[in-house]
């Protein structure tokens, strides 16, 4: 609200357009009934006439100084035309002074604003020397001044509350940016120290995992080998939580994004006792070893669903049996009543080299007590 009323627009407000109607129309009907008093030698002209004084209040925001300028020298011209004929025009010279002199203090910088002051003290002067046949007595001289004075105190006052509040506008948007700006370097600091982090975990573990290779490779006993591989294997599991923590701490933002790995066969048994109890059996047969992640993957959630369609109840069991090419799976207990599933589950993935395995089968087997499934 104060910026609109202190800012200096390139056009004409709406409050400007009445109130230049309102008091044009004031200075016409003030003029005519002086015109039409028998004791005052008053021109009919001069109603119509006042209208040029009237009219630049129009201009008051849009052009503050050239406005009042121009009603002055209208004042000015209006005097001289009827000055014999003892016109009154404080009726609607004063309603100008004073909107010209707050509009000269709230809507003008402090240079000009001082200018505009002069201006209003000169309107006010004209309006105190030509009002009436002799002009208006000390008392109005002297009652003029201090107002015009105190109205453009006033616009003033206003201008510099909006000054201050566009300066607290401006300072309030440096503080957000530089709060922005150091909440931004805070973060890249941590990504800086967790990137740091990330490598030196790196380097140790595959340190570690070169160290336990080379030891590998110096085994002769299949069977020490096999518990080699295993403890590398156990080993790049590890590190691989290890960078998924910290680079789920690096991506940010994103609290939902799952960081987990990937179930495998490995996590069978917390699956198993998850869904069914502690009384669940998992047994693995043949040669247990590391199978592409996409293959352990539909592994899993062959068991997880065919876990599924069981009931609650003891004697559930699950077989993985590792052959030389393929995966079986053998998941028994009581299934629930008119569940309806394939016979086979065939998860193929034959573009993968020698460490490929197929689910050939996944087979429900229910107990006796149950009977069989319908078909």
């Amino acid at each position: 609200m104060i910026s609109s009323v202190t800012s200096v627009k390139g056009r004409i407000a709406r409050i400007d357009i009445v109130l230049a109607v309102v008091i044009g129309l004031a200075a016409v009907a003030f003029m005519v009934r002086q015109s039409a008093d028998e004791t005052r030698d008053v021109s009919l002209l001069a109603a119509p006439m006042a209208l040029f004084v009237t009219t630049p209040i129009l201009w008051r925001r849009a052009a503050p100084i050239p406005a009042l300028a121009a009603s002055l020298v209208a004042l000015l011209v209006y005097a001289l035309l009827f000055a014999g004929g003892g016109l009154v025009t404080c009726f609607f010279t004063v309603p100008l002074l004073l909107l010209f002199s707050y509009t000269e203090g709230a809507g003008l910088p402090r240079n000009e604003s001082w200018f505009g002051l002069f201006l209003a003290l000169a309107f006010a002067t004209t309006i105190s020397l030509t009002d009436g046949p002799e002009g208006a007595d000390d008392a109005s001289i002297i009652l003029f001044a201090p107002l015009t004075v105190g109205i453009w105190g006033v616009g003033r006052l206003v201008r510099r509350r909006a000054d201050m509040a566009v300066e607290l506008e401006a300072r309030t948007a440096e503080l957000r940016a530089a709060r922005d700006e150091r909440a931004r370097l805070e973060v890249a600091t941590d990504r800086a120290r967790l990137s740091s982090e990330l490598d030196e975990l790196l380097q140790r573990r595959l340190a570690e995992l070169a160290q336990l290779a080379d030891a590998g490779a110096r085994e002769q006993d299949p069977q020490d080998a096999a518990a080699a591989l295993v403890r590398i294997e156990e080993a790049s599991r590890g590190t691989l939580e290890e960078m998924r923590d910290v680079v789920g701490v690096l991506r940010g933002g994103d609290d939902d994004a799952p960081r987990d790995p990937q179930p495998t066969l490995t996590h069978l048994d917390a699956l198993l006792v998850r869904a069914k109890g502690a009384g669940a059996q998992l047994e693995v047969e043949g040669s247990p070893r590391v199978l592409p992640p996409g293959v352990e993957l539909s592994a899993y959630r062959v068991v997880e669903h065919l876990l599924d369609a069981l009931a609650d109840a003891p004697g559930v069991d699950v077989i993985v049996h590792f052959g030389d090419d393929a995966l079986e799976l053998i998941v028994s207990g009581p299934a629930i009543a008119f569940t309806v599933l394939p016979p086979k589950v065939k998860v193929s993935a034959p573009s993968l080299p020698l460490m490929v395995a197929e689910v050939v089968a996944a087979r429900l087997v229910t107990t006796r007590e149950s009977g069989p499934l319908p078909r």
